[in-house]
């Protein structure tokens, strides 16, 4: 996939990872209950009451998970008016999705000038590679859907932590990427010594993510160079490439990406099965925006 880029030159590395936790002001966030829930929804031993429980405990995140119930995209023929009636309806799966998109949403609509993204195109392409991941994993059986969809949304974790240091950056970047026929993550890596996908990774093990997730964040862009192999990681690249194919949010990475075929053959896919994807695509995409009508 290529686009048109601009023109100019590196800068020397001013900024180092840790400055980028230690220094960027308003870090994006999981409230407590979130991580509570998706350790639960991984347990074995994880239960709706459980989740429920944990849950009560954040309002405001609670709220939001009741009005994305309540939305068009179930057409329940009630109205849930509880976090304990929700997690008996739609399951302790659905829950931990809903509880997710709840968690992301305030901060991922925001414009990242960093990346050339307005408002909500952030979130327009994690949602979307959310719901491609959690399509890509369902498909192959390789991966959790869950977890597939959790991976997806939280890909680009660093691009919000980082976006402010490059927005006096972006012509001279967009320009080498065009001169040198790069993709916008390698130019991170020649401009600053580490890309987005670092900063996600650091940012996910401060959160005490589990491994699957930490590394999806690390490797979407090059899965080969994840090691041993992850499926969660191909299903996240899979869906990457697919979503920027549709043009949903692409900033600077569309002006290249480098689709690793390996990823597909990982997961026992062929690129007839790609066209198969492409196809459910973006019928499941438009499905799940009706979570939004009269929510969030």
């Amino acid at each position: 996939m290529q686009l048109e880029g601009m023109n100019e030159t590196a800068h020397t590395p001013t900024i180092t990872l840790a400055d980028i936790v230690a220094k960027t002001s308003d870090l994006p966030s999981l409230p407590a209950a979130a991580l509570a829930v998706m350790r639960e929804t991984d347990s074995p031993t994880g239960t709706a009451q459980s989740i429920a429980r944990y849950l009560s405990q954040d309002q405001a995140l609670t709220a939001r998970i009741l009005r994305l119930a309540n939305s068009a995209y179930y057409g329940l023929s009630r109205q849930i008016i509880d976090v304990s009636d929700a997690v008996v309806v739609l399951g302790m799966r659905c829950i931990r999705n809903l509880c997710m998109v709840a968690s992301t949403y305030p901060w991922m609509i925001k414009p990242l000038k960093g990346y050339g993204l307005g408002p909500r195109e952030m979130w327009t392409h994690s949602f979307a590679v959310a719901v491609g991941a959690q399509l890509v994993a369902s498909r192959s059986r390789a991966s959790s859907a869950d977890q597939a969809f959790t991976a997806g949304l939280l890909h680009n974790l660093g691009k919000v932590a980082l976006s402010i240091w490059l927005e006096d950056k972006l012509p001279g970047m967009l320009a080498i990427a065009c001169r040198e026929g790069l993709t916008f993550d390698q130019v991170e890596r020649k401009v600053l010594g580490f890309d987005h996908c670092d900063v996600g990774a650091h940012m996910g093990e401060g959160w005490n993510l589990p491994k699957p997730l930490v590394e999806a964040m690390q490797f979407h862009h090059n899965p080969n160079a994840c090691d041993p192999t992850n499926s969660l990681v191909d299903c996240v690249h899979v869906a990457d490439y697919l979503t920027m194919s549709m043009g949903l949010g692409l900033g600077g990475d569309g002006l290249r990406y480098d689709f690793q075929e390996e990823a597909l053959a990982r997961l026992g896919l062929t690129s007839d099965h790609f066209d198969e994807l492409a196809e459910s695509f973006m019928v499941a995409y438009e499905q799940h925006e009706k979570l939004f009508e009269d929510a969030a």
